[in-house]
């Protein structure tokens, strides 16, 4: 048999959904139906193992026609050549993996997948880990592993444990932005599942294997030795972690066919007045200034205008390397890392020159140094003779100047190089390098130097998952709803949604995955009565309100009025109740507000974690930005402290990655806080090292967020 990539399908459009009686159902102006969703690649994967339930089980979790699976059996059968043993000597679950899989695909040529999973116990320091199977010695026996496991934890208090599951795909098909290599080349990325539970002290139930009869599941309420089979596998480890994988198949394998950037002189002039604005506004509110040039220009089209949006994005993204080519021409390459808070307004249509020479048509990066290689600023120059002698900079001395710019780089030491990838200040840089070290620090901004993905939080009052799917594809978006997240849709291209006849109903708001992840780690109850402390525009207060219900009661508290007239305003469009004060004074003696089960503290922080939707902050991101909030974030949250009730709870949140913001604040609380203690913490997405790891997509990935809960004692300490 001949194994090869096969040829791209189409797929129909999904089914609809009835419509919500609570809202109209007169829709005008509606786009027409899409005539197919995007083409889907049909992925082939070797799945570097003979156990014929884990290939079942993974082709099951998968769309049909999305993933060709091939058991290394098969394999075996169809090429007469056997898949070798592989030596598992690795620290971690996803360097076995990543052992297995990549010697799959030196032997087939395929792309391969391969998992290796365990149980992991906290008070035994992640142990038995990578070594659960044979924890207790040769042989392998689970009832002298759990044995051993017992005998260990015998007297301690921390029973806590979770079995994790990593699944690695390598080869073609984790190619891509964020992709891992090998030292060969290889490309790879892990997909992490988890199942978080306690250990008993004595075995419960027979069924199962392993770890199963001393494993209680904090999501079943019982072991899993108790459990059935269909509820065991319902909340699987690796059920998760196929999960995982699936949404990123999903993503690569409906990418849209690339089209040319298109540009005209009008636009290329709308793309000099953006920089132009930006760097008059000292390189903030950058969607304003691109805004406002789109504004005045009304002859542009759609697909224009969307060319210059990316390529103002581009060039934020990458304006420190952008500089450094503009000073090497002018013959003053800096010493230090660049800094385009120094640029000035008549800088602009020079760099928008250069940004043009960087990229190809389609938009992707040029190396400067292959042959045959056109820069859009090459076609613009071709189809409009006329700007010949009006631009700047000449095509060739522009070329020269990108190439100075990468020989210039390429003498600098790892940090000025990350800098001028990344774009990020220095201090920045120096900052997480100590916190995560250099390589944690380019896994971060790496991954944050993506454009971020169009993400919907559906209100389930008024809508469903599916029907807000169904009514984004007739604006040609497609979207994907993320693993445990049922009530969210991750777009993977982006249109005027806000101008769609479901989110003037109030159907959807548009709110980061990540930021979505932390009212579900705050888990507010129906009934409860909730505070958001520092609410803003009422993104998580919507989402509060519709989880406490109507018996339940919000308040949304904020110094700014104007933030929260628009929090107001999304209330009332989402058809959710909530209070909203402004307090200009200390709310925690306010004896009206009374006290609360939950509150949530959503405190002023660095913003480090949301880099990719506002990419010109990075430059600001000094020393003096890194230490302005810890101070203050601990003063707000021992105000709003102040107003949990006995018993009750509050959670913390920020979207930085900065440990000074984070745990180091809640550290400083628990000192504070007499008889206060910490039930989680927990980092989502880029705040998180481990999760980078894994090299996700950034395309279809969460922001950076924080999140911990303090719990307030019943009694208060005599």
């Amino acid at each position: 048999m001949q194994y090869k990539r096969a040829s791209a399908l189409s797929l129909e459009p999904c089914m609809s959904a009835k419509r919500s009686n609570k809202r109209p159902q007169n829709i005008p102006n509606r786009p027409p139906v899409q005539s197919a969703r995007p083409p889907i690649d049909l992925v082939e994967l070797l799945f570097a193992t003979t156990n014929t339930h884990k290939i079942e089980e993974f082709q099951s979790l998968c769309e049909p026609g999305l993933v060709n699976v091939i058991g290394a059996g098969t394999w075996q059968k169809d090429t007469g050549v056997k898949l070798p043993e592989v030596i598992e000597d690795a620290p971690d679950f996803i360097g076995n993996a990543l052992l297995k899989a990549a010697s799959a695909v030196r032997i087939s040529g395929l792309s391969a997948v391969a998992d290796d999973s365990g149980l992991v116990v906290s008070a035994l320091g992640g142990k038995p880990g990578v070594h659960s199977a044979r924890y207790a010695g040769e042989p392998r026996d689970d009832e002298r592993n759990i044995d051993q496991v017992l005998q260990e934890l015998e007297g301690s208090v921390d029973r806590s444990a979770h079995f994790l599951c990593a699944l690695v795909v390598c080869g073609p098909a984790a190619e891509g932005a964020g992709c891992g290599h090998t030292e060969d080349g290889l490309a790879w990325r892990a997909f992490i599942g988890k199942v978080d539970g306690q250990i008993l002290s004595e075995r419960q139930g027979s069924g199962g294997f392993g770890y199963d009869s001393v494993f209680f599941s904090n999501e079943l309420k019982q072991s899993f030795g108790q459990a059935s089979a269909e509820d065991k596998n319902s909340i699987s480890h690796r059920g998760r972690a196929v999960q995982r994988l699936r949404l990123y198949l999903e993503a690569r394998a409906r990418r849209r066919p690339a089209t040319p950037l298109f540009i005209r002189p009008v636009g290329y002039s709308a793309l000099v007045t953006a920089m132009c604005n930006t760097i008059e506004r000292n390189l903030r509110f950058a969607n304003k200034a691109v805004e406002a040039s789109l504004a005045i220009r009304p002859q542009l089209g759609s697909k224009e205008r969307a060319a210059i949006s990316t390529l103002h994005w581009y060039a934020l993204r990458n304006l420190s390397r952008l500089q450094l080519a503009l000073q090497c021409l002018e013959g003053q390459p800096p010493q230090d890392a660049s800094d385009p808070r120094q640029l000035k307004p008549e800088d602009a249509s020079l760099l928008v020159c250069l940004l043009l020479a960087d990229v190809d048509p389609m938009g992707t990066p040029l190396s400067h140094n292959l042959p045959g290689e056109r820069s859009a600023l090459a076609g613009l120059l071709e189809r409009s003779p006329s700007l010949k002698g009006t631009i700047p900079l000449k095509l060739k001395m522009a070329g020269k100047g990108l190439r100075a710019a990468r020989a210039h780089l390429s003498r600098q030491s790892d940090a000025h190089q990350l800098a001028a990838a990344s774009g990020a200040h220095m201090d920045l840089i120096d900052g997480l390098s100590v916190q995560w070290g250099h390589q944690g620090a380019q896994l971060a901004l790496g991954y944050l130097n993506h454009q971020g993905p169009p993400t919907l939080r559906i209100n389930t009052t008024r809508a469903t998952t599916a029907e807000v799917s169904e009514e984004v594809w007739r604006y040609g978006v497609f979207s994907l709803a993320p693993p445990d997240m049922p009530n969210t849709l991750v777009c993977l291209n982006s249109a005027r949604l806000t101008t769609s006849q479901l989110f003037h109903d109030g159907c959807f708001e548009i709110q980061d995955a990540g930021s979505q992840a932390l009212i579900h780690l705050a888990a507010p109850q129906p009934g409860q009565r909730v505070a958001d402390w520092c609410a803003g525009a009422g993104g998580k207060t919507l989402a509060i309100a519709e989880a406490v219900g109507d018996s339940g009661q919000v308040i949304a508290l904020d110094v700014h009025s104007g933030r929260l007239s628009e929090c107001s305003r999304r209330l009332r469009r989402a058809g959710l109740h909530a209070e909203v004060r402004t307090h200009y004074e200390d709310p925690s003696k306010d004896s009206r507000l009374g006290d609360f089960d939950l509150v949530f503290v959503d405190a002023p922080c660095s913003s480090t974690g949301a880099l990719r939707r506002t990419p010109e902050l990075r430059w600001h991101i000094d020393q003096d930005w890194l230490g302005r909030f810890h101070e203050q974030q601990v003063a707000i949250a021992l105000r709003a402290a102040q107003r949990v009730k006995p018993g009750g709870r509050m959670v913390y949140a920020t979207c930085s990655i900065m440990r000074s913001e984070n745990e180091d604040v809640v550290t400083r609380l628990l000192e504070q806080l007499e008889g206060w203690s910490v039930s989680w913490q927990r980092r989502v997405g880029p705040a998180d090292l481990q999760w980078l790891k894994t090299q996700p997509l950034s395309k279809i990935g969460p922001d950076g967020f924080f999140a911990a809960e303090l719990k307030r004692p019943n009694q208060e300490p005599s």
